[in-house]
């Protein structure tokens, strides 16, 4: 039987190998073409860089202003996540705990707005964010990252303060504590964990964005990294013969998920675990 089962197993293991490889190829010549020169790219496109150079990294890190565009990021990430937090841990503790009139029927309609694509709604976003003198400013886009990520995190944050014991909370009303206390000094604490998954997940997101930056934003002084690095690409003739540029620049952007995923690796992990062993 192990005989037999080995040419299964080593077919499989080929194909898995292939697939990874495939997947990686475009990712692995990225990085070859980040590390090479001009001339090197003409010569041999496909071939190892030799030697390394690193120029390519450095000229686009100046030209680009590249401080600047993962400040912007950054402020996008964290001020449209964590609004989306605030907007999701209230209707999470409502339609867990409390018996509300259609209470289904509304949970399901929010959580629709996950299949929405954005362009759907890019009309009536930019009618808006133009009336209230919103438009091409970073408030304003924090605010449209805020609400479309509300769904997403109510989805996670729901599922797990369901799982929160209620006799935790009739002790606490047995001590005469409300529904905003029993919110903020039990529902949130115990949901720590949760909150750290959905607001990692996405500031993510909200990083790889690039849709409503595009539509919403003009300034570049406000511009998030990946509508920045428009000028390296293709797009911005400006530096299409040196693709080496482009290369560097989407790596580099890339660089700040990488870390953030890194060390959130635990923090993801453990909190969809909690969520499904107190069930």
């Amino acid at each position: 039987m192990r005989r037999k089962r080995r040419p299964g197993k080593i077919i499989w293991t080929a194909v898995v190998a292939v697939l990874v490889l495939v997947w990686l190829y475009p990712l692995v010549l990225s990085i070859f073409t980040s590390l090479k020169t001009t001339e090197q790219i003409a010569l041999n496109p496909f071939s190892v860089p030799h030697p390394l150079t690193f120029q390519a990294y450095v000229e686009s890190w100046k030209i680009l202003g590249f401080p600047s565009l993962l400040l912007n990021s950054a402020i996008y990430g964290i001020g449209g996540s964590f609004l989306a937090l605030v907007l999701g841990i209230l209707p999470a503790f409502a339609f867990t705990r409390f018996r509300i009139p259609g209470g289904t029927i509304l949970f399901v309609t929010i959580l629709t707005t996950l299949m929405l694509p954005q362009q759907t709604v890019i009309i009536p976003l930019y009618d808006l964010l133009l009336k209230l003198r919103l438009l091409n400013t970073r408030f304003g886009l924090i605010i449209i990252h805020g609400v479309y990520g509300m769904a997403f995190q109510l989805l996670i944050l729901s599922g797990f303060v369901s799982t929160i014991p209620r006799e935790i909370e009739m002790a606490a009303r047995a001590d005469g504590c409300s529904d905003i206390a029993i919110l903020r000094w039990i529902i949130l604490p115990l949901s720590i964990p949760a909150a750290a998954v959905a607001v990692t997940l996405n500031f993510i997101d909200i990083w790889k964005e690039f849709f409503f930056a595009l539509v919403f934003l003009s300034d570049q002084s406000v511009m998030p990294v990946t509508l920045g690095i428009l000028t390296m690409s293709p797009l911005g003739t400006t530096y299409f013969k040196a693709i080496n540029l482009p290369a560097a620049t989407v790596l580099l952007s890339q660089i700040p998920i990488v870390v953030l995923f890194i060390f959130a690796y635990r923090w993801i992990g453990s909190g969809i675990f909690v969520g499904s062993v107190k069930g």
